[in-house]
Parts: C-alpha cells; sequence; structure tokens
C-alpha cells in the first residue's frame, strides 16, 4: 500500500510540475518573450534623392529580413520637415517582397509629398519616416524606420 501511495504522489508532483512549466510558457509567448524580429534595418546602406517639393524623390531602403511568416498590411510613409512639420507621403509602392535571407537586402521606390502638402512643406532638410503594418502568427507587428542620417534629405522650392 506504501509503495502505491509513493507513485502517486510522484505522479502528482510530476503533473503539477508539468502543468506549471506549460503555463510559464504561454505566459513567455504572450509578453513576446520568444518573439524574433521580423527584420533588422540596414540604414548605412539607405539613400534619398534630394529634389523640389513637387517632384519625385528616390529612395533606396536596406533591411535583413528575418522571417518569413509575417505578411505587411500597410504600409505608411511621411516626411518631417526643416520646420518639424510632418506631411503624408505617397510611395510608388505598397508592398515589399522577398525572402528571409542572412544577408542585406536592397531595394529602391519612388516617393511624392502627398497632394496639396507640396507646397505647405518648408524647404531644407527633411526626414523619411515610415511604419510597415504586418500580420504575423503573434498578432499584428509595427515596424517603424530607423533614425539614421541616411534617412534625411533635402526638399527644393516647387519647380
Amino acid at each position: 500500500m506504501r509503495i502505491a501511495n509513493i507513485g502517486s504522489k510522484t505522479v502528482g508532483a510530476l503533473t503539477a510540475l508539468l502543468a506549471l512549466a506549460g503555463g510559464a510558457i504561454a505566459v513567455l509567448e504572450k509578453t513576446s518573450f520568444f518573439d524574433k524580429p521580423i527584420l533588422v534595418w540596414a540604414p548605412e546602406h539607405f539613400s534619398i534623392s534630394n529634389g523640389p517639393a513637387n517632384g519625385e524623390f528616390l529612395i533606396v531602403a536596406a533591411r535583413e529580413k528575418l522571417r518569413d511568416d509575417c505578411d505587411v498590411t500597410k504600409f505608411h510613409l511621411e516626411v518631417r520637415d526643416s520646420n518639424w512639420i510632418v506631411h503624408p507621403a505617397v510611395p510608388s509602392i505598397a508592398r515589399f517582397s522577398g525572402p528571409a535571407s542572412p544577408r542585406v537586402d536592397k531595394f529602391g521606390y519612388k516617393m511624392k509629398i502627398a497632394g496639396d502638402h507640396a507646397h505647405k512643406v518648408a524647404v531644407g532638410r527633411a526626414t523619411l519616416l515610415a511604419q510597415i503594418y504586418y500580420k504575423c502568427p503573434e498578432g499584428d507587428v509595427v515596424v517603424s524606420y530607423p533614425e539614421h542620417p541616411n534617412l534625411t534629405f533635402v526638399i527644393e522650392p516647387a519647380r
């Protein structure tokens, strides 16, 4: 009888330990402890052409894509002008593609300052701001362009 009691206590303790471990893992997953970033920016490879406020700007962006399990749902682009006012911008692309890779991947696109904002934007040094919205297995994720001198450019007077 004593051996049976020891066996059932051991099974009970192991069951409780497994339940505790499972609960701890679930909490860590919910708090993003195990999340792997979608990408790592390589801002040293970014470039943005200078140009008139009502013209197009050529942008080269660079990143190392780490995951293939997330889909881009939205790409939001803005320009912060020399007066620190943020203006909407329109990119020539809506989505980025390309497989995950251990190397830096460059991609280019064009951008215009949106609508009537081209006549409201201050000339001088500006900064490109962007947010990429992803749908991932763990939920929605927003990734922003990094702060770096290569994300600045000069807005010239409209022509």
